[in-house]
């Protein structure tokens, strides 16, 4: 049996949590190696004295942060993690090696953790789907019908949205759907005005652009969030598009008062409110608030998908709209045609209906939640730094404090010669419009392991704090932002 030291069933943190520490120490110390394996959960439950879900939710955890690596077939064994090096008073007369280049260590927000995704319920969804026969055409250009009602139906478990399967359009992403609606409001004629946050969403205002459209940039700040006063002095809108639920990149959020003043601001000027729902999955440390949509079906469109659940490469979301919006959008699908494959949808709607996407959702939460503490912990004492945007979703802003003009960009630069990339703050504002966005970089927290994250964060603070702490203004520009990665 693994040593996982004393399990105090007294105190306030949670025994799987408690495992979960004993047997990271473990790895971490070397009193286990990679490749060892370990107990099946059922043997070290009998071994603790504990119920066996404790310890399958200690090992999610372990397996989340990559301490743990499960083989199929081949039982869960100890991962092969970096630890710190023990200094040595023996000489070394090993001839030195060359310096080998600094490891990326990719932080830039939009991305999952993936481990574990593929897992027996994932094979079996896809391998049953990719058996039944290939249709001669295309059925439903609105999307395969197993797939939209399993899709209305974990809206209302998740969302509390009563969604009829018809009133949901499948989508290749949140760009897609994005797309898809501003395309089938534009039909009404003349030049499109749509609403959008600043900072916010970079690709929008770039979406706004291929299609001629006119943004129009409404200032969201770290502490109010948007600026509905501004909104309201806006009578020519055709749309608004809003992250209501956890704003992106600030993490400021629509309180029930700010959400009611909206929709009637949108019911008097007759906007489209576009509600992009990207990663409400992973509330952090607050109660979810019900999505726009739900109070206003017929006004607002919600768009969302599974990329920070399972992955933006698996390029599939959805539309919910409903009454002479959702006409305009499936004429506009109709002329497109679908843009998701058979398979993948088939695919979908098994793992959907078998809740195969509710557990893996729920190892995913766990892991975030884990995450974040460890993150508020590491930069509690940072002088100079405020942490923030960490009530959801995956994605954290450090806010430079008092920064002179120029240390964002010097930070991102000095981060990136380190192998850490993120990305700064400046970014997410809309082109050629003044802001008094304070200076700041974002990092996602998902994609690594909990052991590479955490060195990184160390990396990020000392470098952060120490440009900070100096003041001393840079002429290097701003790493850009990845079009295809934000």
């Amino acid at each position: 049996m693994i040593d996982v030291g004393i399990l105090d069933r007294s105190a306030p943190a949670p025994l799987h949590e408690q495992l979960a520490h004993g047997i990271r120490a473990a790895v971490l110390a070397g009193r286990v190696r990679a490749g060892d394996p370990v107990p099946s959960s059922r043997a070290l439950a009998a071994d603790l004295g504990l119920a066996r879900g404790t310890v399958v939710s200690a090992y999610e955890i372990l397996a989340g942060e990559g301490y743990l690596v499960t083989r199929p077939g081949g039982g869960t064994a100890v991962a092969e993690v970096a630890r710190a090096a023990v200094p040595s008073t023996a000489v070394d007369t090993a001839p030195l090696d060359p310096v080998a280049p600094t490891p990326l260590v990719d932080l830039r927000p939009g991305r999952p953790g993936t481990a574990g995704v593929v897992d027996a319920a994932w094979r079996s969804a896809w391998r049953r789907a990719s058996t039944l026969d290939v249709d001669s055409d295309i059925g439903d250009v609105l999307g395969d019908p197993a797939l939209r009602a399993a899709i209305a139906a974990h809206l209302g478990r998740t969302r509390g949205l009563d969604v009829a399967p018809d009133d949901v359009i499948v989508a290749a992403g949140t760009s897609d759907a994005m797309l898809l609606t501003l395309l089938a409001l534009g039909q009404r004629g003349g030049a499109l005005r749509v609403g959008i946050e600043n900072p916010g969403y970079p690709r929008v205002h770039r979406l706004l652009a291929r299609l001629g459209a006119q943004a129009v940039p409404i200032a969201v700040r770290p502490t109010t969030g948007l600026d509905l006063d501004a909104v309201e002095q806006c009578h020519d809108l055709d749309a608004i598009i809003v992250t209501p639920h956890h704003h992106y990149p600030l993490g400021s959020r629509l309180d029930a008062a700010a959400r009611s003043r909206l929709l009637d601001w949108a019911a008097r000027t007759a906007t489209v409110v576009i509600e992009d729902d990207y990663d409400s999955e992973f509330p952090h440390g607050r109660v979810p608030l019900p999505p726009l949509h739900l109070l206003d079906p017929a006004g607002v469109v919600l768009i969302g998908s599974f990329s920070k659940v399972l992955s933006p490469a698996l390029r599939c979301g959805w539309i919910v709209a409903t009454g002479a919006v959702r006409a305009r959008i499936v004429a506009a699908r109709e002329d497109l045609d679908p843009p998701v494959g058979s398979i993948p949808q088939r695919a979908l709607a098994l793992y959907l209906v078998e809740g195969a996407l509710a557990r893996h959702t729920a190892r995913r939460r766990r892991d975030y939640r884990h995450r974040r503490r460890l993150l508020l912990e590491a930069f509690a004492g940072a002088e100079g730094l405020t942490l923030t945007a960490t009530d959801g979703g995956l994605h954290a802003v450090v806010l430079l404090d008092d920064a002179a003009p120029g240390v964002e960009a010097e930070v991102v630069a000095a981060l990136a010669a380190d192998g850490i990339v993120v990305a700064p703050l400046a970014g997410y504002a809309v082109p050629g419009v003044a802001t008094d966005l304070p200076a700041g970089i974002v990092f996602g927290y998902a994609a690594p392991s909990t052991p590479v994250l955490m060195d990184a964060v160390d990396r990020i603070i000392g470098a952060a704090g120490a440009l900070v702490g100096r003041g001393c203004p840079s002429t290097r520009p701003a790493a850009p932002l990845d079009p295809d990665t934000v």
